[in-house]
C-alpha cells in the first residue's frame, strides 16, 4: 500500500527485518494481550466508578465510605491506560486461547475461602485458598510454596486475629 517500511525486530531471528505492505498498516497494535488486558483494567475501573457513583465521598477531615473506590476505581483507570499504551508501543504476546485451568481454579480458592472462612476458621480457609491458587499455576516448587504457604498463615494469623483484633475462629475448633 502507500505505507512506507519501518524497521521491526523479529525475536526468532534476531535481526531486524523491514515490514511494507499490508502489515505496515497494522502498525499501531503490536501486543494483543496487552491490548485486551489494558480494556479489561479500565472496563473494570468503570465499573467501579459506575456502581460507587452514590456512595458519599464525606468531607477532607473525614472521609466518607466513596473515597476508596473512587481511589481504587481511577487506579483500576490508570492502570488499564498504562498497559494499552504499552501494547501500542512495544511487541508482545498476541491473542491467544483462554488457559481455563487457571481461571477456574483460581475462582475456585476465592469461593473456596468464602464459603470456609466462617465453619473452617482462618488457618483452613487461607490454606484451601492457597493450594487450589497454586494448582491453577505450572511453576510452582512445592518446598517453596510450603515455605510461603507458612509465611502467608503467620502473618495473616498475627494480622487479622491478634493485630486487628478481628472477630474470626482461627481454627476449625476454636
Amino acid at each position: 500500500m502507500g505505507a512506507a517500511p519501518w524497521p521491526c525486530f523479529d525475536l526468532n531471528h534476531a535481526q531486524p527485518y523491514r515490514v511494507t505492505g499490508e502489515t505496515a498498516d497494522m502498525r499501531g497494535l503490536r501486543s494483543g494481550q496487552d491490548l485486551v488486558c489494558g480494556l479489561l483494567f479500565a472496563a473494570i475501573g468503570a465499573l467501579g466508578l459506575w456502581v460507587g457513583w452514590d456512595y458519599p465521598m464525606g468531607t477532607k477531615v473525614r472521609l466518607g465510605p466513596g473515597v476508596f473506590p473512587h481511589i481504587l476505581s481511577w487506579g483500576l483507570i490508570a492502570i488499564g491506560a498504562v498497559v494499552f499504551g504499552r501494547a501500542l508501543l512495544t511487541h508482545g504476546k498476541p491473542i491467544g486461547g483462554i488457559a481455563w485451568r487457571p481461571v477456574i481454579l483460581v475462582t475456585l480458592a476465592a469461593v473456596a475461602f468464602g464459603l470456609l472462612i466462617e465453619p473452617a476458621g482462618l488457618v483452613v480457609a487461607m490454606l484451601a485458598l492457597m493450594v487450589l491458587g497454586a494448582l491453577g499455576g505450572d511453576e510452582h516448587h512445592w518446598k517453596e510454596f510450603s515455605i510461603f504457604s507458612a509465611i502467608m498463615l503467620v502473618l495473616g494469623v498475627g494480622m487479622f486475629i491478634w493485630g486487628l483484633g478481628m472477630p474470626i475462629k482461627v481454627f476449625p475448633w476454636n
